[in-house]
């Protein structure tokens, strides 16, 4: 659980970008208010977040996929009742989702703002985010990790739930720019099947890089195993800088 430091809630709208985290169950922290540009998502850090790393999404390149850029998690801001560890909570992340092709929904986001669910704007961001196949994130932590233990981890972590079963339908080698250079890294493509429910998201890739002070989480969830392709592209158009 998180302190509550009386901060105003996020507009609905804005959520909608973001609650793939709370679906993936990785991050808790607050978000800080951001500023998408039309060349790149930067962020408008408060005193607390100056000079974390953060990571930068080419808007231009991508119209039809939405940011409102990073979130920052806050470990003095966990409560006793936390479960789980500290050391597991990322610095920082990054959530980006896909839109309805031609809704330029980072127009939309620039329009939404400030926001207001009457604002034609805002109405028709909530719709373009709704029913699209993938969302992809990423994140930012100093814990140290062999990337390929890391993978056996997850994969150990989702065999534990009853009736979940994980199917490896593929591999790719991608590269991300980060504060140590050009690292390539491994994207494992997974499908997902859970007896008795038909609406768990079947497509989940993960990868991880390794850097010297810490390492960073991957993720790409799609509807279909075989929609994790299109997120390819955007992947590589992101960057973590200092």
């Amino acid at each position: 659980m998180l302190k509550n430091r009386g901060k105003k809630r996020r507009p609905t709208t804005v959520l909608i970008i973001v609650s793939a985290l709370a679906l993936l169950a990785l991050t808790a922290g607050f978000i800080s208010q951001d500023t998408l540009k039309t060349v790149a998502t930067d962020v408008k850090s408060s005193i607390e977040n100056q000079g974390k790393p953060k990571f930068v999404f080419d808007t231009e390149k991508f119209p039809d996929w939405a940011t409102v850029g990073n979130v920052y998690t806050n470990p003095d801001d966990i409560t006793d009742d936390f479960q789980g560890s500290k050391d597991d909570l990322p610095v920082a992340g990054m959530n980006v989702n896909q839109c309805e092709r031609g809704s330029n929904c980072v127009k939309l986001i620039e329009r939404c703002e400030p926001w207001s669910e009457d604002k034609p704007a805002c109405k028709k961001l909530a719709q373009s985010t709704m029913n699209t196949n993938c969302f992809v994130s990423v994140f930012y932590n100093e814990r140290k990790v062999d990337p390929e233990q890391e993978v056996v981890k997850f994969i150990d972590n989702v065999n534990s739930f009853g009736g979940m079963t994980i199917q490896e339908v593929g591999t790719k080698t991608l590269t991300m720019l980060t504060p140590e250079g050009r690292k390539e890294y491994t994207l494992h493509n997974y499908k997902y099947k859970n007896q008795g429910s038909d609406t768990i998201k079947q497509g989940n890739a993960i990868g991880y890089i390794s850097l010297s002070n810490g390492h960073i989480d991957i993720r790409s969830i799609c509807t279909e195993a075989s929609q994790v392709d299109e997120t390819i592209s955007v992947l590589s158009a992101i960057r973590l800088e200092p």
